[in-house]
């Protein structure tokens, strides 16, 4: 049987784009400005533009007009026009520079809550998965940029993120590296790294580099990053006290507290105190991020207390995780597949996305896409249990029982069953039962079902025992074993509120009844 991937804990931590997307959602903006990337200030800048209009005071306010995201003055527009008349004196670089910006300008006045530049960049970006060549161009472009730029801190983050969709994490971490040593107090710096550290493990860098920048103590972006960080790892973040103070103190906007609302929201709730929790997480969905919606979103799911209605966040940018979820406890499955996909496309470096929209693929039939989102998955992490898995149950559907073989053995030879978690070992054991029944080994495949389905009981999980039940059931009817009618009874008897389980068990009633 499938793996749905749920998460037993999620915690605020960073999600990570490029630079444009991250500002086009807003959480570059508010008080900081983002305008430390770079030791030059643009009011300085401004004043030598206005003292002296060349070439080259024209080229240094549009690289710092960039590399600040502020596209929209006169100055700017009259150091564009005059490059533009003067091509001639201008570098390659910049020229290429001036319609980036262009390109920004217009971005910034299409309004609109589908970042339409995540479409073109993420999709190339999926493609590029199956084909090298065209992900090795983007890292060549990108590597350029560096060269042509090099203390430009988001251009290293950049490629940074691009090794790590790649999985080429030494590389992806010099990149990060150099970005902190040249950007080490500016946020989206620090929230990419962070995120990256996360993404490889390494929660205690994350803290590092959170605790040596200056601005810790009063941006709540950075203090809800570090809370995020030391309750990975289990600890208590020393700047909790004063993350609280921030959000209480009416200085900033709700979009700005929103992430930091949220850590504070849960920590409480994982105190036991809704009280006191109930204010940070009214506080945090006011002008959430996909990140903050997507917490209260799961919280929802814990504690009946907090009410999650999908109608009131259509504004939100970019919320494909928070409505993937509701959309499936809703019965919406291919809603809830589409937002899987748009989720993947957002942050092409995470797994879950991909694990989810593998169930939900193979719920849906589709078990062509459900491979190759599997295959996608285990070129990210050849060892990840809930790819391989769900990559063979689907297999195992399309009758590909060679390939299902190959990818066991290739497992087996690596891995034990007895290491992974009690969720991992009960869909594995399920689906091997599968697999045996699928190439006649009745008997062995039984077996397996049957542990599964012990082992369910034995951790008190009815959803996995449901959807095993459900899976043999239909196994031993077009088996037609002698076991069939005792697990008919069963299976009859399933009583469940999880809409994946009613509809898999009515995907087998159909196939009993139309049977001869």
């Amino acid at each position: 049987m499938t793996n749905i991937y749920e998460i037993d804990k999620r915690l605020l931590v960073p999600n990570w784009r490029d630079f444009n997307r991250t500002t086009k959602i807003g959480e570059l903006g508010g008080f900081q400005k983002n305008k430390v990337i770079q030791e030059s200030d643009n009011s300085i800048i401004i004043n030598d533009w206005h003292n002296s209009k060349t070439i080259g005071t024209a080229a240094d306010l549009i690289n710092n007009a960039f590399v600040s995201n502020d596209l929209f003055s006169n100055e700017l527009t009259e150091a564009i026009d005059l490059i533009s008349e003067n091509k001639e004196f201008a570098s390659t670089s910049l020229l290429s520079l001036i319609q980036q910006i262009k390109k920004e300008m217009k971005m910034q006045n299409e309004d609109s809550n589908i970042l339409l530049e995540k479409k073109i960049s993420s999709l190339e970006e999926l493609e590029s998965i199956f084909n090298p060549k065209l992900f090795n161009k983007i890292i060549h472009k990108t590597k350029n940029a560096t060269k042509n730029h090099s203390r430009n801190a988001i251009y290293w983050v950049e490629l940074s993120r691009l090794y790590t969709i790649k999985s080429q994490f030494a590389k992806a971490e010099k990149c990060i590296q150099i970005a902190l040593n040249l950007a080490g107090n500016n946020r989206f710096v620090l929230r990419s790294a962070t995120r990256f550290y996360i993404h490889t493990n390494q929660e205690e860098k994350a803290i590092y580099y959170l605790k040596k920048s200056d601005i810790i103590k009063n941006d709540p972006w950075i203090i809800s990053a570090h809370v995020a960080s030391s309750m990975l790892i289990g600890r208590f973040s020393p700047f909790l006290k004063k993350g609280i103070e921030l959000a209480q103190s009416k200085n900033f906007s709700n979009f700005d507290l929103t992430e930091l609302s949220s850590s504070i929201g849960t920590i409480e709730i994982e105190n036991g105190s809704f009280k006191k929790a109930k204010p940070f997480l009214e506080t945090s969905i006011i002008n959430p991020n996909d990140n903050s919606l997507a917490q209260f979103e799961w919280l929802s799911k814990k504690d009946d207390r907090i009410i999650f209605r999908k109608e009131d966040f259509q504004n939100v940018k970019n919320a494909f995780e928070a409505f993937a979820y509701e959309n499936f406890n809703k019965g919406l499955i291919g809603e809830a597949f589409q937002n899987c996909i748009d989720w993947f496309l957002d942050m092409p470096y995470s797994k879950r996305p991909l694990m989810f929209g593998s169930y939900l693929a193979t719920i849906l039939e589709n078990y062509d896409i459900a491979i190759m989102l599997c295959l996608i998955g285990l070129r990210y992490d050849s060892n990840e249990p809930g790819f391989t898995n769900n990559l063979i149950y689907n297999y195992c559907l399309k009758n590909d029982l060679e390939k299902a073989e190959d990818k066991l053995n290739q497992y087996f030879s690596n891995n034990k069953i007895e290491n992974l978690s009690n969720e991992n070992k009960i869909t594995l054991q399920a689906t091997i039962g599968l697999y045996l029944m699928k190439i006649g080994d009745l008997e062995g495949g039984k077996k397996m079902y049957k542990v599964a389905l012990e082992n369910s009981k034995m951790i008190k999980n009815d959803y996995y025992y449901n959807l095993a039940l459900v899976n043999l059931t239909r196994e031993l009817f077009l088996s037609k074993d002698f076991e069939f009618k005792e697990y008919l009874t069963k299976f009859e008897n399933i009583i469940s509120d999880d809409y994946d389980i009613v509809l898999e068990k009515k995907k087998v009633e159909k196939i009993i009844q139309h049977f001869p």
